[in-house]
């Protein structure tokens, strides 16, 4: 689904595909019952999925403008699994009214949206240390980060229920 010509409008429209996937899915019937229960010791409930990817969206485009207003050589960036802002996340999930934590996720996604579609090539092209994975660009990052991210999430989210069904919504294959 690449589009070569404009690789900003394919990554902010797979973003907007996540959200309306999501939303389709979390309006099943079966899903109400199941947004607060973690399916096993480890994993997170839906609701702490989308608590998570309310934060860790607009946390990587921060690095993203960090990372375009360097001018000096490219910096380190990221975090561990443990950090504080991304547990806080989880658990303002795992407290949150779903329907609230929807809307907060679709605004979130709007914003990145926005703000992928308004980066110059020359900013996408932008670098960074990443603490773990070495030097990035802010494409790279976009891509791995949020992106790619949401979209695994959006499948750990249709794992938890069960279901795999599209809903009417263009996949990305």
């Amino acid at each position: 689904m690449e589009n070569d010509t404009n690789p900003a409008e394919t990554q902010a429209r797979r973003l907007e595909i996540v959200y309306q996937q999501l939303a389709a899915v979390l309006r099943q019937p079966n899903a109400v019952q199941r947004l607060d229960k973690p399916p096993g010791e480890t994993e997170w409930s839906i609701q702490q999925i989308l608590g998570h990817m309310i934060e860790m969206i607009p946390y990587w485009l921060i690095h993203c403008r960090v990372l375009i207003a360097t001018t000096t050589e490219p910096p380190p960036f990221g975090r561990a699994l443990d950090a504080p802002e991304r547990l806080a996340g989880v658990q303002r999930g795992a407290t949150g009214n779903p329907g609230e934590l929807l809307q907060l996720l679709h605004d979130e996604i709007r914003t990145a949206m926005s703000a992928i579609r308004g980066m110059s090539l020359a900013e996408r092209q932008k670098k960074g240390i990443h603490i773990r994975r070495g030097e990035m660009t802010v494409s790279n990052i976009i891509e791995v980060f949020i992106v790619s991210h949401a979209e695994e999430h959006l499948a750990q989210v249709r794992a938890t229920l069960g279901t795999q069904a599209w809903y009417g919504v263009e996949a990305k294959e």
